[in-house]
């Protein structure tokens, strides 16, 4: 996958999409699987904002139970079971443990009661996956013993009468499950390029007949890109480019946003989540006391979200403030007091931005709808040829991207095309059995590669680990750790940039091997990073310099120029 912007000027497209979150993502690789010309323009970097800003989870759907909305709850279960089939590596299932306590809404009974009927609504779901390993498992009640002996971080807790343990499924990178998406995009004939940003609508009369856009490096080339049918795709930015297009409202127009942080801290528990009722409100019809956090064993750390914070600023001004970390530890002090989180435990912090649709915002309260829009503004009587897709939730983006082709198909008067996105399997996720795929991986690299970096190169690239790991230059010689506390290896930076479009040191820091999500991994992973881009990339010594101090600048919590650990 090369960022070509000459061939983004080369023909007109039957689609140009706007956005390269998972939305975009999953909106190109439709379209291209369905045989459509289809560009993508992200003006960051893929999946850089809200789809990495999540807490990595595929739901369910079982929170839905409460609201009652029970065609998003068997959408989302649906929609989790698809994953498993077209992205098995980047995918495991987490026991999610929900303590029960004496009292009416948050005891067994009731908690039993709405599982057994979650089941019973997403029964049969999962029998089209072939690997029964990548099954739902069945969920299980557990006696406040047992609950304390997968959780002892509960102990503190007299009113505990036992918990219910429900699984969801977690990502390894959402970062990579996105980019999984553009490169299968790629690789079927869509053209793609990160940095790339939208300047302003080209009309001819009422009707849209491209963009002019630029590029955010280098020279800051200008572009005209022509498309029969443009899609906005661009998340927390669509409502100010649609304003900047003089496009109407949506549906139902944004009318805040919602800031979401998580904190990546040490290990809270082991093997299981826990999630957990705070004294903060939420509009549902019934509720166990509040609303939830969570608390995700990941990648040896502990992944816990989220806050529910207005936010008045600008999609771009979306950064975690040390006091949204302070005032989340002091939330987790009073919800998991036994924990003892401090801000020294906390390792990596990161926030994304949630769309808000009610008139009235109560700061106190969780408002998003998980609800998706998909505007055709020709049909509103405005310009034509332009459609607002706006997502809701990581996990049915793929729902949402088949539905809009599908518009995008009818209104370009092409034959009627099958979406095949929910059986077509992503860039290296070609795995009929994941556990026996692994351990042959375990096997050919016995004498090469440890047993965890093995795991990790799965878990990130799957049946590319081979072209990751690459060809050694002498007899049992082990692939170069990046740094002495992580998995990741020299491979996989120039892997990013040979075949995943890694163009700042960033990019693959945070979105490519994942080292900047575990905290800040070292001054010398940094420059050794930085190092083999810059021979990759033709970077000077000075540019070099300048991708480390920007890089440095995204850690919330710093780090220490002469550690080489987190």
């Amino acid at each position: 996958m090369r960022r070509d912007l000459a061939a983004l000027e080369a023909s007109e497209f039957d689609l140009l999409i706007i956005g390269g979150g998972i939305s975009g993502a999953c909106l190109a690789h439709d379209a291209a699987l369905r045989g459509l010309s289809v560009a993508l323009v992200e003006q960051h970097d893929f999946g850089a904002a809200t789809s990495a800003a999540s807490s990595k989870i595929l739901h369910g759907g079982i929170r839905y139970l409460q609201h009652g909305h029970l065609r998003k709850l068997r959408e989302s279960a649906l929609e989790r079971c698809r994953f498993q089939t077209i992205a098995p590596h980047l995918t495991h299932y987490v026991p999610f443990l929900i303590p029960t306590y004496r009292g009416g809404r948050k005891g067994r009974t009731v908690l039993r009661a709405g599982v057994t009927l979650y089941s019973l609504l997403c029964a049969g779901q999962d029998r089209a996956i072939r690997d029964a390993e990548k099954r739902v498992p069945p969920w299980r009640s557990h006696t406040r013993a047992e609950t304390l002996r997968l959780a002892p971080v509960l102990g503190d807790q007299p009113a505990l009468t036992g918990s219910i343990l429900v699984p969801e499924s977690h990502m390894h990178s959402s970062e990579r499950m996105t980019l999984a998406f553009v490169r299968t995009a790629a690789a079927n004939g869509a053209v793609v390029a990160n940095y790339v940003a939208v300047d302003e609508l080209v009309t001819d009369g009422r009707m849209a007949r491209g963009v002019r856009a630029h590029s955010r490096l280098g020279r800051h080339d200008a572009l005209e890109i022509r498309a029969r049918l443009i899609l906005n795709a661009t998340g927390p930015w669509l409502p100010a480019l649609n304003r900047h297009f003089e496009l109407p409202r949506l549906h139902r127009n944004v009318t805040h946003f919602s800031k979401g942080v998580h904190l990546v801290t040490r290990a809270v528990t082991k093997d299981v989540a826990l999630v957990l009722p705070t004294n903060r409100p939420q509009q549902t019809l019934f509720d166990r006391g509040g609303r939830h956090l969570f608390v995700i064993p990941w990648r040896g750390r502990s992944l816990i979200g989220t806050t529910n914070t207005p936010f008045g600023g600008t999609p771009d001004e979306t950064r975690p403030t040390v006091e949204d970390v302070r005032d989340f530890l002091r939330d987790l002090e009073v919800t998991l007091p036994r924990a003892g989180l401090t801000e020294r435990d906390v390792l990596h912090a990161f926030a994304g931005l949630y769309p808000l649709t009610p008139h009235r915002i109560r700061p106190e309260v969780y408002q998003g709808s998980g609800e998706y829009q998909i505007v055709d503004h020709g049909r509103l009587g405005h310009i034509d040829g332009v459609i607002s897709v706006l997502g809701a939730k990581y996990t049915t983006a793929r729902r949402l991207a088949e539905l809009s082709v599908n518009l995008v198909v009818a209104k370009l008067g092409l034959d009627p095309r099958p979406c095949q996105t929910a059986r077509t399997p992503l860039i290296g996720g070609q795995i009929e059995d994941l556990r026996s795929f692994h351990a042959q991986a375990e096997r050919r690299f016995a004498d090469r590669v440890p047993p965890d970096v093995v795991r990790h190169l799965v878990q990130q690239y799957g049946r590319e680990i081979d072209a990751v790991v690459g060809t050694p230059s002498g007899p049992h010689e082990a692939p170069a750790r990046l740094a002495a506390d992580r998995t990741s290896i020299e491979g996989e930076v120039r892997f990013a940039v040979r075949e995943e479009m890694a163009v700042q040191l960033d990019d693959v820091i945070f979105r490519r091997t994942g080292l900047g999500t575990l905290g800040h991994p070292g001054r010398a992973c940094l420059d050794r990073c930085a190092t083999i881009m810059g021979v990759a990339l033709g970077w000077t010594d000075a540019y070099r310099a300048e991708q480390v101090a920007k890089t440095t600048a995204l850690f919330l919590l710093g780090g220490d120029d002469d550690d080489e650990t987190a």
